[in-house]
């Protein structure tokens, strides 16, 4: 009996440990990028991970954060997407696009998203101005794709 307790406490503490691996978010970095000017940008993912499932859904999250020279964050880009997997295919159900700007010299002038397939797109333009003159424009595409198994790039 004793040894059958043993054996099902393991198994439970094992359950747990695993659903709370599932429900962990990571975030990668993907890129930097240096500009003439000295500013720079970086692209990361960021979402659930979720170990051991040949189906399912996830969700991530991929953002470019753009600094200034003097290392002030001056705006970020990102998009969120949805995916679904079985194994055999990979599908995107959703996605959503955001900008949030930091540094007031900087406008978003034109934004959008779409999905296709296990793929999911945003495009960005920020400009920087400088006495209501454009000086700098940064154009910026976010996509993310979907495996077959739920691996998100």
């Amino acid at each position: 009996m004793k040894r059958l307790l043993s054996f099902c406490l393991t198994v439970l503490i094992m359950l747990g440990v695993f659903s709370c691996i599932s429900f962990a978010a990571d975030e990668t970095i993907m890129s930097v990028e240096y500009y003439s000017d000295g500013s720079y940008g970086i692209t990361s993912i960021k979402g659930e991970f979720t170990p051991f499932a040949a189906k399912g859904s996830t969700t991530k999250t991929k953002s470019y954060q753009h600094y200034n020279s003097d290392d002030t964050l001056a705006w970020k880009a990102s998009i969120t997407a949805t995916f679904t997997y079985n194994g055999t295919t990979a599908s995107c159900t959703d996605v959503s696009k955001s900008t949030t700007i930091y540094d007031s010299a900087w406008k978003c002038t034109a934004s959008s998203c779409s999905k296709s397939g296990a793929t999911a797109t945003g495009n960005f333009t920020f400009k920087r101005y400088v006495l209501l003159v454009p000086v700098q424009t940064i154009n910026k595409t976010l996509t993310l794709t979907c495996d077959r198994n739920g691996n998100v790039t």
